[in-house]
C-alpha cells in the first residue's frame, strides 16, 4: 500500500478505537495515528535490504498493546500500527506475521482479490477511507449536531418574530354613532375584528 492509504487507515483506526474506549480524540492523535501509519515502512527503508515487511510482525504489536497499559498514548500508536499491518494482508505480497521465526507470508485473500499497490483498486480503498475519515472527524467534534442546532435556533427565532409582529398589530375600531333627535336615547356601535358593542346613550335633564 501506498503511504497515502496508510495514513487514512491509521487515522481511521484511531478513530474507531478512541470512540470504543471512550477517549477523547485531539488533532496531535490525528497527527500521531497518520505518521505512526508509515512508521512500519519507513523502518523497513532504514534496516532492511528491501522492502520485505519484516517490521510487519504481531511481536512489535504485542509490545505496544503492553506499553498501552503504561500510557494511553500507546493505543494511538498500536491501533495506527495494527492498521498498516491490516491493510498490508491485503496486498499481494502479504505480511510476515511471525518474522523472525517464520517468513511465512500471510494474507487474508484469494490472489485475484488481492490489491496490488499503486492500481485502481487501491486508489479505490484509500478514497473509502477518506470519507470514513472525514465522517468519522465530523461526527467526533459533533458538526452535525451543530448544523442542527443552528437550524432549530433559527426556526425559533422566526417563531419568535412572528409572534413579536403579532402582538404589535394594530386593532382598528369601527365607531358608528346613530342620533336621532326624536329619540331620548343615543345610539352608540362600536365594532372592532373580533365583536361587536352597543353603547346606548340616555339624555341626562
Amino acid at each position: 500500500m501506498r503511504s497515502y492509504t496508510h495514513i487514512a487507515g491509521g487515522i481511521i483506526f484511531t478513530i474507531l478505537i478512541t470512540y470504543i474506549l471512550n477517549i477523547p480524540l485531539s488533532a496531535f492523535y490525528i497527527f500521531l495515528a497518520g505518521a505512526v501509519a508509515v512508521i512500519p515502512d519507513l523502518l523497513d527503508y532504514m534496516f532492511m535490504e528491501k522492502h520485505n515487511r519484516e517490521t510487519h510482525n504481531i511481536w512489535i504489536l504485542l509490545v505496544l498493546m503492553a506499553l498501552c497499559l503504561v500510557n494511553q498514548i500507546f493505543i494511538i500508536i498500536a491501533a495506527a500500527y495494527f492498521s498498516h499491518i491490516i491493510l498490508d494482508l491485503l496486498t499481494s505480497h502479504g505480511v510476515r506475521l511471525l518474522y523472525p521465526l517464520k517468513k511465512t507470508k500471510f494474507v487474508c485473500m484469494k490472489e485475484k482479490n488481492r490489491i496490488k499497490t499503486g492500481t485502481n483498486r487501491e486508489k479505490a480503498l484509500f478514497f473509502f477511507l477518506v470519507i470514513l475519515v472525514a465522517g468519522g472527524v465530523l461526527m467526533n467534534y459533533q458538526v452535525f449536531s451543530l448544523i442542527d442546532s443552528t437550524a432549530a435556533t433559527g426556526s425559533i427565532t422566526t417563531v419568535e418574530n412572528n409572534t413579536t409582529n403579532a402582538s404589535n398589530a394594530k386593532t382598528y375600531i369601527n365607531v358608528q354613532v346613530q342620533v336621532d333627535e326624536s329619540m331620548l336615547n343615543k345610539n352608540i356601535s362600536i365594532k372592532n375584528s373580533q365583536n361587536e358593542s352597543n353603547i346606548i346613550v340616555r339624555e341626562i335633564n
